[in-house]
């Protein structure tokens, strides 16, 4: 008998123990064709008071046979997920619940005030699978963009008689997360970046010319937004897209953090609801 399979020292239940940052390579087919992504993935299980410990070896097995079980290409990264979740049951046959959690970088086509780019968005996707069938999904994606302030927009305004769109703020750049859950159904990352980007005064692109850069500013300064005003629009957006698409007692979490140009510190913002939450109180908008 192995030392894993012994008793524990002490009787206490572990909710997770596993590898953490094991670094594979996978190909996802996105909606844009397939991409080859670097991913960074943690592995974990549960192990009950009848067990020291569990055999780790065998979660990194299952991020392995995972991967070759797709052979060319997951449909998804969720997918992908929900795969190795499934397979550290399978090898695990002493556990209740397993979580594999993938983290990368994705890119997705955007489009604003004329210009296209296809940009980088700081994605993640957990999936909790539980030996009863049960399954929770958790997608999580971190755009980069820019904000306008419409505070000191009006002031100034008011202060040198001019029209408000063509007055000048302080803008700055903000970092815009969303975080979905939810039980059964997968929601694409794809998704949640898509209405992240829409929600900010402007999205940031890798490669501005200079035109591109007045345009740009020009429309920025056109939807001057409060952080409080991201995280609301990026929550209703987020809603409306899931609507029909996900259960309504879906967790959605907005989190906002702005890099302030005229402040020593920053700024942060947070809402959390359910799905069914936010399309009841912006029902009718």
């Amino acid at each position: 008998m192995e030392i894993q399979d012994l008793r524990p020292l002490r009787p206490l239940p572990i909710n997770r123990v596993g590898f953490r940052g094991i670094r594979k390579r996978a190909v996802i087919h996105t909606p844009w064709g397939p991409r080859e992504l670097d991913l960074t993935v943690d592995v974990y299980v549960d192990v009950d008071v009848s067990r020291r410990g569990v055999h780790l070896s065998r979660n990194v097995e299952a991020v392995r046979d995972a991967l070759e079980a797709v052979g060319k290409g997951a449909g998804s990264l969720e997918e992908l997920m929900g795969s190795v979740a499934s397979l550290l049951l399978e090898r695990h046959n002493y556990a209740k619940r397993a979580v594999a959690r993938a983290s990368t970088v994705i890119y997705v086509p955007i489009k604003y005030a004329g210009i296209e780019g296809v940009e980088p968005v700081d994605a993640a996707v957990e999936v909790e699978a539980g030996r009863d069938g049960h399954r929770l999904w958790r997608v999580e994606a971190t755009v980069h963009g820019m904000t306008v302030c419409p505070s000191a927009q009006a002031t100034i305004s008011e202060l040198i008689g001019q029209e408000r769109e063509v007055s000048p703020s302080h803008s700055q750049k903000t970092l815009l997360k969303g975080i979905v859950e939810t039980s059964e159904v997968m929601v694409r990352i794809e998704w949640v970046a898509e209405e992240l980007f829409a929600s900010l005064s402007a999205p940031t692109f890798t490669l501005l010319k200079r035109p591109q850069e007045a345009r740009l500013i020009l429309e920025a300064f056109k939807r001057p937004r409060l952080i409080e005003d991201v995280v609301r629009e990026a929550a209703y957006r987020l809603a409306k897209r899931l609507a029909g698409r996900a259960p309504g007692d879906s967790r959605l979490v907005i989190e906002a953090y702005s890099l302030e140009s005229i402040h020593p510190h920053d700024v942060y913002a947070l809402i959390a609801l359910t799905l069914e939450e936010a399309l009841e109180l912006t029902r009718g908008e």
